[in-house]
């Protein structure tokens, strides 16, 4: 290609790769997209983590359970859907009487006694996004509860105090014995998605900070919104990264198993070492040890015992008389079979004449 040519297809590409720039900067633009993905770590399988560190921070030791805890007297236990028995009902109200105080936000069995009454009006289906204005030690207050519930009393109890709308009653606090029983319509306004909305942490604050001893904030999975992930869902969750390249991986290596570069090459067949080849080699091994001796010897040594095999009556001659017999039949000078006969290895010279040597009388006998 010319350098004219060149030039000319550098610039083609140049505008090419402008227009392309341009056209996607006046057509596309970088928008940011808050995603919902829920709460991760702690806060997805307890509801009430961000109440606990709430009270922490305020000075409170504060506790949350999914069991009936070993409770002192002067306590309080926040009671968030635990779903009661029998026996922990019959040990409540005791502990009330002796100076307990009880924040209870469902229809247990325990109100019965106090005639208060959980009703539901789902059916009507109220949709009120607006909160509970009320009053508390003289600060107006906003919480969003549920309007669908509310509680019913029918027994004149001198409640301490009362949080009602024209829906209904959302809060009592009766007096009982010595200790205080707290009853809400519903208690979701201190969950982990709701506690900063509006003046729900300040007045769960509010609620408990008369504690003496601990607070205990009871939950139960049972009742969670979400239920106990399956183990594909964690690793999904926490490793998602690590399985997305893990399989990109695979697919890749088993790509790249699958192929190959020109046809399959037939075995070779497993053959086995000529006679000849060995003994080459245990030739130039004995070499490369200083070992020319031996084969010189060796190889003399086949000679003689061919000359005696063949002509019997030869053995008895002196080796000059034995040269002049060889070298009638095989043409050789007497003098060099001789020299053959008799001499040692010297050099790699010699050692290949004397075996040159042997090897012609043999083909002679």
């Amino acid at each position: 290609m010319k350098h004219a040519q060149i030039i000319i297809l550098v610039i083609l590409v140049t505008i090419f790769v402008s227009f392309i720039g341009y056209w996607f900067n006046k057509n596309f633009e970088y928008v940011s997209e808050i995603v919902e993905i829920g709460f991760q770590g702690k806060a997805r399988d307890n509801p009430l983590l961000a109440a606990k560190r709430l009270l922490e921070d305020l000075g409170t030791p504060v506790n949350t359970v999914q069991y009936f805890p070993y409770l002192n007297q002067q306590d309080t236990l926040v009671l968030v859907d635990p779903g009661f028995i029998e026996n922990e009902n019959q040990q409540l109200r005791p502990w009330i009487k002796n100076g307990g105080h009880l924040i209870i936000a469902s229809d247990e069995p325990l109100l019965s006694a106090f005639d208060i009454l959980f009703l539901d009006k789902t059916d009507d289906a109220i949709i009120n996004t607006e909160p509970t204005k009320f009053i508390w030690n003289n600060y107006p207050l906003h919480v969003a509860f549920d309007q669908n519930y509310y509680i019913e009393t029918q027994h004149d109890y001198a409640y301490t105090k009362t949080i009602r709308d024209k829906d209904g009653i959302h809060f009592l606090s009766v007096k009982y014995g010595t200790g205080i029983l707290t009853i809400l319509s519903d208690i979701a306004f201190i969950k982990n998605d709701k506690i900063g909305d509006y003046d729900h942490a300040y007045f769960l604050w509010q609620l408990v900070e008369d504690t003496v001893e601990d607070i205990w904030l009871w939950y139960s999975l049972e009742n969670n919104d979400e239920e106990f992930p399956s183990l594909w869902i964690l690793l999904w969750r926490n490793i998602w990264t690590v399985i997305i390249s893990s399989t990109i991986l695979l697919l890749f290596w088993l790509w790249l198993a699958s192929r190959r570069f020109g046809p399959l090459l037939p075995s070779p067949p497993r053959a086995r070492r000529r006679l000849l080849e060995h003994i080459e080699a245990s030739g130039h091994f004995l070499w490369r040890h200083k070992q020319g001796d031996i084969l010189l010897q060796s190889a003399k040594q086949a000679l003689l015992k061919r000359i005696e095999l063949v002509h019997p009556d030869w053995s008895s001659l002196s080796p000059s008389e034995l040269s002049q017999t060889l070298a009638q039949i095989s043409g050789l000078q007497a003098k060099d079979i001789e020299i053959a006969l008799l001499s040692k290895n010297k050099n790699k010279l010699a050692f290949t004449q004397t075996i040159q040597i042997f090897s012609k009388i043999r083909h002679f006998l």
